[in-house]
C-alpha cells in the first residue's frame, strides 16, 4: 500500500484525483478522451478505459469507505479537504467493500477538529485559472460530543488551446467546478457516529482531440471537403497545437452528490460493530464532437442507383447523457484478542443506470472512381445507444491475522475469504433507423465467486518486515450494451507477491519494495472500431515490481523516489480472422497491445526547508514524474484498428517546482504563500487516443496540460 498524507497533498497542491498517480508507482489516472469528469484508472497494468455503465471497474475508488460504482463519477472528486489517500495494489475484497481484480484507491477526508478554525485558500495561475476554498470547523459544541466541518471550493479556468470558433470559456480544457463537503461527527464513548455529504458540479470542455492519422480512404474522402482545401492531411499532426479550428461544443456538465452515515459501537474492549450506509447519485451530459467545422462530402442517398449529394459529414460525434444512482450497506464486526485480530462483514450494493447516446458519423464506402466516374463516397449514420440496467451485489467476507507464540512473536499469518453473488439485468433498445420504433433486448444473469487472500509477514527487527502473499480477485461478468447485450464472463485474477517494508538510520531512510506476478483469466478488454467492441476471453500474465524510497540525509532535506515496472503478456487473445480465406478465429496474443499501460513509471522528488526565521519558514520543492510508451487499443488488425501505431503515447514527462513561505504570523492567525510551476519543459503529454477504425478512417489523440505557472495563498485562523 502507498499512502499520501494531508501534508503531502497540501504541499504539492494536489486538487484532483488525477495528480495522485504521479506520486505512486504503477498507477495511472488519466482523464478520458472526450470527457471533463471520467477517469481511466490503472494499477499494475489493470484498469478500464471504457466508461460503459454495464461494465464494472477493476479498480475500486472509495470516499470515506464508500465504494463509487462509476469511473465517470470518480473524476468529480476534487480533493477539497483530505486527511490522506491510500492506494492498494492487487486483488481486493476480503477486508472491505467490493471485490476488484486490480486494486483500490481510498480517499479519506479530514476529521472535524476539537477547536474552532477557519481556513481560506486561493490561487491564480495561467489561462486565467483561479480557485478559492474555505473550510470551517465548529469545534466541540459544548458538552454534546458533536463537532462538524464544512468545505466549499470554486475553481475555474479558460481553455488551454485556442479554438478560433469559440470564446475562451468554451475552448478545450476550460473548466468550472463547484464542490461542497460537510461532515458531522459525534463521540459518546462506546458509540460514535459520522454523517457526511458531498456535492460536485463540474462543467467544462474536454481537452482537444487532434487528428493524428487518416487511412488512405479517409484521406481521399475528406480531401473533397472545401474546408480542407483538397488536403485532408492538413489537419494531421503529432504535436499539441496552440490553436485549432474545430466545431464549438456547448460544454459538458457532470454532477455527483452523495451522503453516508457511519456508526461504530464498542460492545467491549475487544469487539466493535461498524455500519456504513450510503446513497450516491451521478448525472452527466457530455456532448463530444471529433470534427472540423463545415466538413462537406458526397453522401449516398440511394443505393439502388448510387445517387449521391453533397452533405454535411462528421468523423464522429456523440451527445452522451448518462445517469446512475446507488445504495450500499456494509456491516462489520471487528475484534481482537492477545494473538488474533479479525474483521467479518456483510456487504450489499445496488445500482441503477441509464444511457442515451445518439451517435453521428460518416461511414466511408470506398473509391468508386471508374466507368461511372463516381468519387469516394460516404454514408451518414445515426445509430442510437439507448439502454438501462440494474446490478445488485451481495457478499460475505472475513479476514483474520494470527500471531503464533513462536519466533519471538515476530511472525503474523493472515487469511481472508469472500463469497460474492452478483445479479445483473439490462434492457437495450435497438433502432433500425432514427425515428423507428425500437426493438427491446432484455437479459439477466447471476454470477458467483469465492476469492481468498493468504499472507505471511515476518518482522526481522522493529524496523524491517518482509511478507509473501497469494490472493485472488474477481470482476463480475455482465452485458455489453454496445454489442446487443452480449453476455461476457467474469474476469478472475490470481496474484503472487513478496515485499519489504523497512526503515533505517533512525528513520532517516525508508525503503519499501514489492514484486508481483498476476495471472488474469477471461480478461475484459475493450476495443474501438467505429463503436466499442469487446473481447472477454483473453488470458494474460502481469509480472512486475515497485520500489519506493524516502531519505532525509541532512536536516531540512527530504529526497523521495519511486519506480514501478510491469511487463504483461497475453497467453491467448482469440479474435475473428479478417482474412475470409483463413480460419474463422485467430490468436493475436503475440501482437496484441495492453491499452493505457506503460511498462515503467517513475517519480523523483526533492524538498529543502530552510531553518525557520522569526517571520516564517521558506521551503523549495522539485518533482519529476515519467511514464513510458503506451498504446490505446489492444488490436492492430486492419479490420479493427489499422492506425493504432500512429496514436501511441511516446511517454509522459512532467517537471514541476514549488517555493513556499509558511507560518507567517498575521493577526491572530498564520499565512502561507507559494509560487509554483507545472510541466516546466512544456512536454507534449498524450493522455488518450482513439482509432475509429477503417470504416471511419481517422485516428486522433488528446494532449494534457501545457506549461503553467501560479501562486497560492492560505490563511488560517
Amino acid at each position: 500500500m502507498s499512502a499520501l498524507s494531508q501534508a503531502t497533498l497540501e504541499r504539492l497542491n494536489i486538487q484532483d484525483i488525477g495528480r495522485v498517480a504521479q506520486l505512486t508507482p504503477n498507477v495511472t489516472l488519466t482523464e478520458g478522451s472526450g470527457t471533463v469528469a471520467g477517469v481511466s484508472a490503472f494499477i499494475r497494468g489493470i484498469g478500464n478505459q471504457d466508461p460503459l455503465l454495464s461494465l464494472d471497474t477493476p479498480i475500486g475508488i472509495y470516499l470515506d469507505g464508500v465504494y463509487n460504482g462509476r469511473v465517470g463519477a470518480a473524476g468529480n472528486f476534487d480533493l477539497v479537504d483530505l486527511e490522506r489517500v491510500e492506494v492498494l495494489r492487487g486483488p481486493q475484497g476480503t477486508l472491505f467493500g467490493r471485490n476488484t481484480t486490480g486494486g483500490a484507491i481510498s480517499l479519506i477526508t479530514r476529521q472535524p477538529l476539537d477547536e474552532t478554525r477557519i481556513q481560506a485558500k486561493g490561487g491564480y495561475g495561467s489561462y486565467d485559472e483561479w480557485y478559492g476554498r474555505i473550510s470551517m470547523d465548529t469545534g466541540l459544541l459544548g458538552d454534546s460530543g458533536v463537532k462538524a466541518n464544512f468545505v466549499y471550493l470554486h475553481r475555474q479556468r479558460d481553455g488551454v488551446v485556442d479554438n478560433i470558433n469559440a470564446p475562451d470559456r468554451l475552448d478545450p480544457g476550460a473548466l468550472n467546478v463547484d464542490a461542497l463537503y460537510g461532515k458531522l461527527a459525534g463521540d459518546w464513548g462506546d458509540l460514535r457516529a459520522m454523517v457526511t455529504f458531498d456535492y460536485n458540479d463540474r462543467r467544462g470542455v474536454p481537452l482537444a482531440f487532434q487528428i493524428a492519422a487518416v487511412t488512405d480512404m479517409g484521406g481521399e474522402y475528406y480531401a473533397q471537403s472545401p474546408g480542407l482545401g483538397g488536403d485532408a492531411l492538413s489537419v494531421v499532426g503529432d504535436r499539441r497545437l496552440k490553436t485549432i479550428n474545430q466545431e464549438t461544443t456547448p460544454g459538458q456538465v457532470s454532477k455527483v452528490w452523495g451522503t453516508a452515515m457511519t456508526l461504530e459501537y464498542d460492545v467491549s474492549d475487544a469487539v466493535t460493530l461498524k455500519s456504513i450506509t450510503s446513497y450516491r447519485k451521478f448525472r452527466s451530459s457530455q456532448p463530444t464532437r471529433y470534427a472540423e467545422p463545415n466538413l462537406l462530402g458526397p453522401v449516398v442517398t440511394d443505393f439502388t442507383t448510387f445517387a449521391f449529394e453533397t452533405q454535411r459529414v462528421t468523423p464522429f460525434s456523440a451527445p452522451q447523457n448518462v445517469s446512475q444512482h446507488q445504495v450500499s450497506e456494509e456491516f462489520q464486526i471487528l475484534g481482537r484478542t492477545d494473538r488474533l485480530q479479525y474483521v467479518a462483514g456483510l456487504y450489499y450494493f445496488q445500482e441503477k443506470y441509464a444511457e442515451l447516446n445518439p451517435n453521428f458519423f460518416t461511414v466511408l464506402l470506398g473509391d468508386f472512381d471508374g466507368p461511372g466516374g463516381l468519387p469516394p463516397l460516404g454514408l451518414n449514420q445515426n445509430p442510437i445507444l439507448d439502454y438501462n440496467g440494474k446490478a445488485t451485489s451481495y457478499a460475505a467476507f472475513g479476514q483474520a491475522t494470527y500471531t503464533p507464540p513462536i519466533l519471538d512473536e515476530r511472525l503474523d499469518v493472515t487469511l481472508g475469504i469472500r463469497q460474492t453473488k452478483d445479479k445483473k439485468s439490462i434492457d437495450v433498445r435497438n433502432f433500425a433507423f432514427p425515428g423507428a420504433t425500437p426493438t427491446l433486448t432484455s437479459k439477466s444473469d447471476t454470477f458467483n465467486n469465492t476469492s481468498y487472500n493468504a499472507t505471511i509477514d515476518y518482522k526481522w527487527t522493529d524496523d524491517v518486515m518482509t511478507y509473501a502473499r497469494i490472493g485472488t480477485g474477481y470482476r463480475s461478468g455482465g452485458f455489453n450494451a454496445r454489442g446487443g447485450a452480449q453476455t461476457f464472463r467474469p474476469e478472475k485474477a490470481t496474484t503472487y507477491e513478496v515485499g519489504l517494508k523497512s526503515e533505517f538510520f533512525d528513520r532517516r531512510l525508508r525503503v519499501n519494495a514489492a514484486g508481483f506476478y498476476t495471472r488474469y483469466r477471461d480478461l475484459q478488454v475493450a476495443q474501438f472500431s467505429g463503436g466499442m467492441g469487446f473481447a472477454e476471453n483473453a488470458n494474460a500474465n502481469y509480472p512486475g515490481f515497485e520500489i519506493e524510497v524516502t531519505a532525509a540525509p541532512i536536516e531540512g532535506l527530504t529526497l523521495d523516489a519511486s519506480i514501478g515496472y510491469v511487463d504483461p503478456e497475453y497467453t491467448s487473445f482469440p479474435q475473428p480472422n479478417p482474412d475470409p480465406n483463413g480460419p474463422a478465429v485467430i490468436d493475436i496474443a503475440d501482437i496484441a497491445k495492453f491499452p493505457y499501460v506503460p511498462k515503467t513509471t517513475t517519480h523523483w522528488g526533492a524538498e529543502y526547508a530552510l531553518p525557520a526565521f522569526d517571520w516564517g519558514q521558506l521551503s523549495f520543492r522539485v518533482d519529476y514524474a515519467t511514464s513510458s510508451k503506451r498504446w490505446f487499443h489492444a488490436s492492430n488488425l486492419p479490420n479493427l484498428n489499422p492506425l493504432n501505431d500512429f496514436i501511441v503515447d511516446p511517454g509522459q514527462k512532467n517537471l514541476s517546482a514549488r517555493i513556499t513561505l509558511a507560518d507567517v504570523a498575521i493577526g491572530g492567525g498564520t499565512a502561507e504563500i507559494s509560487g509554483w510551476a507545472d510541466n516546466l519543459t512544456n512536454h507534449d503529454n498524450v493522455t488518450a487516443g482513439i482509432d475509429f477504425g477503417p470504416f471511419l478512417g481517422i485516428a486522433g489523440r488528446n494532449y494534457g496540460m501545457p506549461r503553467r505557472f501560479g501562486v497560492d495563498l492560505k490563511f488560517t485562523y
